[in-house]
């Protein structure tokens, strides 16, 4: 094709491609009254009932005990639905998110370094061992989901996420010894290089990231994901006290069920990774969790669960979101993010999606401003 800039008499199919695009736009205002109605109505049909709101019990890291938690967990959360009106929503109104890391939100200085307190929880598809790991240090964090569909060796404790975590911790700790900074990027890039060096065999995401106090009054999270594990950093508004995702990372995938991936015989490679700059502060809730928990529950699902677990510790809130994402994977009838995105491909998919889950829960708050010592692991925030 080439283009012209004198004009050229409009052909039939032209003035009728002219005449539906003015139609469009003439129905511009009623499609909009339409989303507004759909969200309000949403927004006045509430997906959260305390009526049986009941904790998940405690998940260990360990792989061995990963079937005996998974046969642990009976119920969980029943008391959060997600309806038609919320599913039509995420479907009509995507959350439009942050995709580099000028588009993070702005934070005031504060009057120290921030911390965090860490909570961990996971369980099983029982149909196989677990396959996504974790680590969680001083400073720094990952989450890693090993793909089902790649290659695996027959023996467990070679199962490749697990030896990704291991490495990677590996790496970020001979970082700080020699170079007294930590580069979560090049931490994940020698990590893969040094087990493709061993022949390990198998695949994985991976979410990587620390927090940098380099600059004085503020405290960043600096990171980098590959494939469709996610992070969202969650805050509470200072209008009107609601808490919002203000900044979560996108989903890497080739196509639909096909996410980025570290090893085997994937093309892909961490300087493919999506790195990320996101300021925090005091009060914030970083939410890492693999595909299992975001392909089963939608945002405003996770922000309820949050609301109603507000002021307990981190370890207890992590329950909360895997025992109800676990009660979401064996729902036959409900339409979860991952069947919304089955339809947008073309497929169909009815019911939860059963698949490892694990979450952290991170909880940043300034010891200088507590009214009371930094909590121990396992305790509240101070207000």
């Amino acid at each position: 094709f080439f283009f012209s800039s004198k004009p050229r008499p409009l052909s039939l199919s032209s003035w009728r491609a002219e005449e539906m695009s003015k139609a469009t736009v003439a129905a511009a205002p009623s499609l909009a009254i339409l989303l507004v109605c759909l969200s309000l109505c949403s927004a006045f049909s509430p997906s959260l009932t305390p009526l049986s709101l009941r904790r998940a019990p405690a998940l260990s890291h360990a792989k061995g005990e990963a079937g005996a938690a998974a046969r642990r967990v009976s119920g969980g959360f029943t008391g959060v639905r997600m309806g038609f009106l919320d599913a039509l929503k995420e479907l009509a109104m995507p959350t439009e998110i942050a995709d580099t890391a000028d588009r993070a939100p702005e934070v005031p200085a504060a009057s120290g370094p921030l911390t965090f307190v860490a909570g961990v929880s996971e369980i099983a598809d029982p149909r196989h061992p677990m396959e996504d790991a974790w680590f969680v240090s001083e400073t720094e964090f990952g989450m890693f989901d090993g793909v089902s569909g790649a290659q695996k060796s027959d023996n467990q404790d070679a199962i490749y996420s697990f030896m990704l975590s291991g490495m990677t911790q590996r790496m970020i700790m001979n970082q700080k010894v020699k170079r007294g900074e930590v580069d979560a990027g090049m931490a994940l890039e020698f990590a893969c290089g040094a087990l493709a060096d061993s022949l390990s065999c198998g695949a994985s995401t991976a979410c990587v990231a620390g927090i940098d106090t380099a600059v004085p009054g503020y405290t960043t999270l600096k990171g980098v994901n590959v494939g469709d594990s996610g992070l969202s950093v969650c805050r509470r508004s200072p209008e009107d006290g609601t808490l919002k995702v203000v900044w979560k990372t996108n989903p890497q995938q080739h196509f639909f069920n096909c996410p980025f991936q570290l090893g085997g015989s994937s093309p892909d490679s961490p300087d493919q990774a999506m790195k990320f700059t996101v300021p925090l502060q005091s009060g914030d809730l970083v939410i890492i969790g693999t595909d299992g928990f975001y392909d089963n529950v939608y945002e405003n699902q996770m922000i309820d669960l949050l609301e109603y677990t507000q002021g307990q510790d981190a370890t207890s809130i992590a329950q909360s979101l895997v025992g109800f994402a676990r009660q979401q994977q064996e729902d036959p009838t409900i339409l979860v993010p991952y069947g919304v995105e089955a339809q947008q491909a073309g497929q169909s998919w009815t019911g939860g999606k059963l698949d490892d889950t694990c979450v952290m829960v991170l909880q940043f708050y300034n010891p200088q401003e507590a009214q009371q010592q930094a909590p121990a692991e396992g305790d509240a925030v101070p207000a």
